[in-house]
């Protein structure tokens, strides 16, 4: 078997992989592909295509697939998931000594004291998270939210003295070198244990949203590991692909019905109205409620196997 690690993420390079797939089925049995970068979006005939369109174009061949996302409409080939949400593993925060100190200042429910409820860290700027910009701060819920947008304004946002601050961009690696496929931390990795104790729960943006498929990043790993309930603005059905994963979700206290509504501006109006309707509830009984919940992620997401075949159909 041949195995090829892609960081392919545009037209060309997509051009190049395409490429490099044809001419190792002319070598080997089967050609085993990993997406290092899961959101491709590339153009074929003038016409955008998605990263379930590309391996869609190998049905019937020997080749399989494996990257961090969650096909959101019938895959056609062999996909496997890879838990690549921290690139240095599920156990970041178990065995690196930096992690495990942020997650040793985290205060419980009980000992905070703020009015904020939602931390909203935008990181680099995008469309989309420009949508959400606007959108938050038309809302009431604005004023419930610790809101920063990096992208936006880099001199506004906000980390304390217990992470480093990012120079140019939130996914920057902590050490000499700045591919940001190696092994070392990305500043993006770090949860800021100040921000998570003036606030109870989060709210987060991927940075790739399309109907076709739905990815998952260091912006869900890290409420995971804090035992954090989150609302995701991402594609439609992105916290019903989560739950595909073995995740459970937090319906018990939030209206996750946004997770069903195809247009992404009315989608995104209803979860700001969820997070809204979540401050009126007393968030130690919102922390009691969905304790077995919280523990169950973080345990599933440090202690599963992640290397299992998904297709849409095993969970529609």
């Amino acid at each position: 078997m041949k195995h090829i690690d892609s960081t392919a993420g545009n037209s060309y390079e997509v051009l190049v992989l395409r490429q490099q797939i044809i001419e190792a089925l002319q070598d080997h049995d089967h050609v085993k592909v990993t997406l290092l970068q899961p959101g491709i979006m590339y153009q074929d005939d003038n016409e955008w295509k998605t990263v379930v369109d590309f391996m869609n174009e190998w049905e019937g061949k020997p080749v399989s697939f494996q990257s961090n996302l969650v096909p959101l409409k019938d895959c056609k080939v062999q996909f496997d998931y890879s838990n690549d949400m921290f690139f240095t593993g599920p156990k970041l925060y178990q065995k690196n000594n930096k992690c495990v100190e942020l997650l040793s200042k985290l205060q419980l429910v009980e000992q905070k004291q703020t009015h904020k409820h939602w931390d909203l860290l935008l990181g680099e700027a995008s469309d989309n998270k420009d949508l959400l910009h606007d959108a938050i701060n038309n809302h009431p819920v604005l004023d419930k939210t610790f809101l920063t947008y990096f992208g936006k304004d880099t001199k506004k946002g906000y980390w304390s003295d217990d992470v480093v601050r990012p120079k140019k961009h939130t996914a920057e690696t902590l050490g000499p070198l700045a591919d940001r496929f190696n092994t070392q931390i990305r500043c993006s990795d770090l949860f800021d244990p100040a921000i998570y104790n003036s606030t109870h729960y989060t709210a987060m943006i991927e940075t790739v949203i399309h109907n076709d498929f739905a990815m998952f990043s260091e912006k869900e790993a890290k409420p995971v590991i804090a035992q954090r309930p989150f609302i995701i603005f991402g594609a439609r059905n992105q916290l019903k692909a989560f739950k595909s994963l073995g995740f459970k979700t937090f319906d018990s206290v939030i209206d996750e019905s946004y997770d069903n509504i195809d247009d992404k501006v009315q989608r995104w109006n209803q979860a700001l109205d969820s997070m809204m309707a979540l401050t009126d509830k007393d968030p130690i009984e919102v922390y009691a409620t969905l304790k077995d919940v919280l523990a169950h992620n973080k345990d599933h997401f440090e202690n599963s196997s992640w290397k299992r075949c998904l297709t849409w159909e095993s969970y529609q």
